[in-house]
């Protein structure tokens, strides 16, 4: 046994001596008995908790700090008699009142401060300022990692021990009523099919796929009894499934662009389209396209999507249509071979594909070209920041556009669709795009650049990207069962939407003034802000409606009810003055508008639809009147968006005290347009509020326990 001195000695042993029970002569930086048995030799001080008074008074007070806030939190629990429990031996698990804490709460809404006992399923901690790099500032060392609402499982995969389910409502739901092998859709067109269809990117269309609760499309239909669904089709849709659509014959009708046309639209597509999505370095595009720099594998497709793009998007009339003969040369120039490849090339034209076809009206076509862009993306390791001393600053900066700009396009199709994310934020470390001018980064390039203080190409980008970052978990929750409360709500507005507006630099503040080719771009950023408002609260403002007058509405969801209201007037009068204010617009400035313009506008139509002697309806039809001369506007550039014009006229019969709205020429008024108004007219304002209800709630809302 050792002596009490060499106890002491030992105290100050290298770890090896100690394990082996030897004196250790403490030299370092390795001792003798270590170097002689050639082992590892590691000298660890011991820490030990301070016997003194002062930090026994810390611990006390710790202590009772942390008794007060449990009991405030859990005033049914009896703290002491649980501590007892454990210290005779007792597991946390065995304990039933621990097991009712971590139980989720039935039929009702999660608290604000909830802590799911989930810890596993919720949202990894993303160090918010290591995305933006170092040029911003960022409020806190605390507040920095607090950019989103954690996230938890759903009831349905989180039983507890008693097996419990959420209840489900003896309403089902419109949206899931229809078998679902019959969501399918052929959205393949033939090349000579070039008319226009309503080119909102909101599968308002006759495809019949999924589309969740916060779908506009889908609460267009409900509230016009399947006014779009009711279109009729094309005749050679019937043969489409026989073949692709497009043949060598239908192509060899059609003359490809000249080399002229195609640089001519090239230029149109960084004119336009690029300033808000900077997916492809302009300066080694043009150096590609002019033979300066050897073009990667798989370039001509880019080439044909970049010009299709340029194309359609220029466009200041409904003849110009190259842009279809343009996409069927990119496609030609793909194989599915080219799926078992991955390439940064591939990846932008995969993604510009998929942004294209949104916009052209066949959403679900771009969806899916969508997913294979995102996991390619991810495959190449777009989402990180790979540390590789040989790669130029340039070529990280291009994988960090080219991955964001992909990140906003997914979030923006997903909530469009009403479906789940299909790029998470856990894992993502890329850092968002530098505000800088192209000749200021260069593949010559060798120290970062300072970031501009004015807008940029890559200002847009930047601030898409941030806005997702901070709304995703709270999109994730509105789609989600149990619905949040507008409590929640609310606070999750003012602490991750509100601080996201605080880091919007001031020159590009809502309001500012900013050069002409970024209008849309800043008008952009504030519109896709206000939809997603507008999605979270309009659930509270149908509640209002389908309430008896004498039932007390809590302040929470009063206040949740007015803030959507305001933000659909607040979009229609930014929208009326941007088309009042600029000379010239395109098709560009036609499918946004039209994007963001739809959902706000239903919410003051089903308000006067059913209550037009409200006080407020004098400022519903002003709403409804001011959208219509929009929409009037961007028919000239894109006629078939009459038909959304006509479904307000159709649903506004009979409310309007004003002069009825009439109808364009591109909207004539036939026995099928006639037969469409009946179907929202003749409907009750109840029955309507009814399909909205079940549609915009989940399926396990309990009616009874809301209303």
């Amino acid at each position: 046994m050792l002596s009490d001195n060499e106890s002491d000695f030992n105290r100050f042993a290298c770890n090896e001596c100690k394990r082996r029970r030897i004196k250790c002569a403490r030299e370092l930086p390795v001792c003798g008995a270590c170097r002689t048995a050639k082992r590892h030799c590691l000298y660890e001080q011991q820490k030990r908790s301070p016997l003194t008074r002062k930090h026994l008074t810390e611990v006390e007070e710790e202590l009772s700090l942390t008794r007060q806030i449990l009991t405030r939190q859990y005033p049914d629990i009896d703290l002491s008699r649980l501590l007892g429990k454990l210290r005779n031996g007792a597991s946390i698990d065995e304990i039933p009142e621990l097991a009712e804490i971590a139980r989720p709460k039935r039929r009702r809404v999660e608290r604000l401060e909830v802590r799911d006992n989930m810890e596993e399923a919720q949202t990894p901690i993303m160090n918010i300022s290591s995305l933006l790099g170092h040029s911003d500032n960022v409020e806190s060392q605390e507040s920095r990692f607090l950019f989103q609402v954690p996230q938890y499982l759903p009831p349905t995969i989180n039983t507890n021990k008693d097996g419990y389910k959420p209840k489900s409502s003896s309403a089902s739901s419109p949206l899931s009523n229809t078998c679902s092998s019959k969501f399918s859709w052929d959205e393949r067109r033939s090349m000579l099919d070039r008319k226009l269809s309503v080119t909102d990117g909101m599968a308002t269309t006759e495809s019949n796929s999924y589309l969740g609760a916060t779908s506009s499309a889908a609460l267009i239909n409900l509230v016009g009894g399947g006014y779009f669904l009711h279109q009729s089709k094309p005749k050679h849709q019937g043969s489409a499934s026989q073949g692709s659509p497009s043949s060598a014959s239908s192509i060899a009708s059609i003359p490809i662009p000249s080399r002229q046309r195609i640089e001519h639209y090239v230029n149109m597509y960084f004119e336009t389209y690029h300033v808000s999505y900077p997916i492809v370095h302009r300066p080694l595009f043009i150096a590609q396209m002019n033979e300066v720099v050897e073009a990667p594998p798989g370039w001509r497709s880019l080439l044909y999507m970049v010009a299709a793009i340029g194309s359609f998007m220029s466009a200041t009339n409904a003849e110009d249509d190259d842009d279809l003969t343009l996409l069927d040369c990119a496609k030609k120039e793909l194989s599915i071979e080219d799926l078992e490849t991955g390439s940064l090339t591939l990846v932008q034209t995969l993604a510009l594909i998929s942004n294209y076809l949104q916009k052209r009206d066949r959403p679900n076509s771009g969806y899916n070209y969508l997913g294979l862009a995102a996991r390619m993306a991810m495959g190449l390791g777009l989402h990180k920041d790979i540390a590789d001393n040989g790669d130029s600053l340039l070529n990280k900066e291009m994988r960090r556009r080219v991955w964001w700009c992909l990140y906003i396009f997914d979030c923006g199709s997903t909530i469009t669709y009403g479906r789940p994310l299909g790029i998470p934020c856990a894992g993502i470390d890329a850092k968002l795009p530098m505000n800088v001018q192209d000749s200021n980064l260069t593949a010559m390039t060798t120290s970062t650049p300072r970031e501009e203080d004015g807008p940029t190409i890559y200002t847009s980008v930047r601030l898409q990207a941030l806005f997702h970052i901070f709304s995703n978990s709270i999109y994730e929750r509105i789609i989600s069962d149990p619905f949040p409360s507008a409590e929640a709500l609310l606070h999750w507005d003012t602490e991750y939407i509100g601080r996201y507006k605080s880091m919007i630099p001031s020159y590009f503040q809502e309001g500012q003034s900013v050069p002409s080719k970024f209008r849309l771009a800043h008008a952009v950023i504030h519109w896709r802000c206000r939809n997603l408002r507008t999605i979270m609260y309009r659930t509270f403002m149908l509640k209002r409606l389908f309430s008896e007058k004498h039932e007390h509405v809590n302040d929470y969801e009063a206040r949740a009810g007015d803030i959507c209201l305001q933000e659909c007037s607040a979009t229609i009068e930014s929208m009326n003055v941007f088309w009042n204010e600029k000379k010239q617009y395109n098709r560009m400035d036609a499918w946004y508008s039209l994007y963001f313009l739809i959902p706000a506008l239903l919410m003051p139509l089903v308000c006067l639809r059913n209550d037009p002697v409200s006080p407020e309806a004098g400022r519903w039809r002003n709403e409804v009147f001011l959208s219509q001369k929009i929409i009037d506007k961007i028919s000239m550039i894109c006629p078939p968006a009459a038909r959304i014009s006509e479904f307000i006229s159709s649903l506004g019969v009979g409310c309007s005290t004003q002069q009825e709205h009439k109808p364009t020429e591109f909207s004539p008024v036939n026995a099928e347009n006639m037969a469409l108004s009946s179907i929202a007219v003749d409907e009750s304002p109840m029955s309507q509020l009814m399909q909205l209800h079940t549609m915009l709630w989940p399926s396990s809302f309990d009616i009874e326990q809301q209303f």
